[in-house]
Formats: C-alpha cells, structure tokens, sequence
C-alpha cells in the first residue's frame, strides 16, 4: 500500500503550494511510503484525481488530494481534521504493520522530495544505504550533489547584486 499525493507542480497560488508542503512534510516525517503525482504533467492522472474527488465530495477538486493506493482518503481539510485529532493512520488508511514499520525505520523517499536537505554528510551516507535498491540511492545522492552545486552560483548572485548597490557615485567639489 502506497499514499498517492496528487500535486500541481505549476500552481501559482501560494496557498495550495503551502497545503501541498505540509502534506509531503507530515508524510516523510513519518516515515510514510508515497507517490508524488504532478496533474500539470500526468493528464491522465488528473482525470482520475477528478473522477474519483467528485463521487466522493461532489465538487470539482484543488490539489492537494491524497489516496491509498486507489482508495480516496481526502482533500487537504480533512487532512488538517485527522491531524488535529492525531489520528493520520486513519486518514492515510494505514494498517496496522505499516504504522509499526513506519515508526521504526526511517524509509527513504525518492520521489523528488528532498527530506534530508539539513541532514549531515555522514546521516545522508546512512540513509543512502538503507535505500531499497543501488538506483535509489544513486538518485538520492545525485540529488544532494545538485543541490550542492546550485547553492554557490545562488550566494554569487546576491554577492554581485550587493556590489552594485553600494557603489558611491562621486561627490562633485568645488572649484575655486
């Protein structure tokens, strides 16, 4: 059993790019197993998402949606509703063995979602290893390599963009 999360990757409102966050980030501290389904790339999956949302709810659906495999669990509302009570498993539909798994090893996700971005070098090595298979953990390192090679040419930018914005400009004398 799988949670499926069905995302728009290209949403400009803030408020659905903030509930699909939450969801990934309440998912991976967990240690839940899940898919990340983008409905801006996949048009298939975006019909199902809708087809399956309005039998259950009637109205058309905003991501963030999540399932259990096939099985509809809820929209964002009623994720806030089982996390309030703390009652997740429920909403996530987990069964019991999942949840044992879950909260004794942590799992490593690979589906885009960098969970380990503040992890050390040497935490990162050990969950790498504890990756399913060598291609997982292959992505997972590429991933963290990228994210180290992104970050200089970002704070060079911002270096270069001070350095133009503290430049003087020259402070006309008087001549006699």
């Amino acid at each position: 059993m799988v949670i499926k999360l069905y995302i728009s990757s290209e949403s400009a409102n803030k408020t659905i790019k903030k509930k699909q966050q939450t969801i990934l980030d309440r998912l991976t501290t967990r240690g839940v197993p899940f898919d990340v389904i983008d409905i801006c790339s996949d048009v298939e999956a975006k019909k199902f998402m809708q087809e399956k949302c309005a039998l259950k709810t009637g109205k058309t659906p905003l991501p963030p949606q999540v399932f259990s495999d096939e099985e509809y669990c809820g929209d964002f509302e009623k994720f806030e509703e089982y996390q309030e009570d703390n009652n997740l498993d429920v909403f996530f539909k987990l069964e019991e063995e999942e949840i044992e798994k879950s909260d004794k090893e942590k799992i490593v996700v690979t589906n885009g979602v960098d969970a380990e971005a503040e992890k050390t070098d040497e935490e990162k090595e050990v969950n790498v290893e504890k990756a399913e298979t060598p291609e997982k953990a292959k992505v997972v390192e590429e991933d963290h390599e990228k994210e180290d090679a992104e970050e200089p040419a970002e704070k060079i930018e911002e270096t270069s963009e001070e350095a133009t914005d503290t430049k003087e400009e020259p402070v006309p004398t008087e001549s006699a």
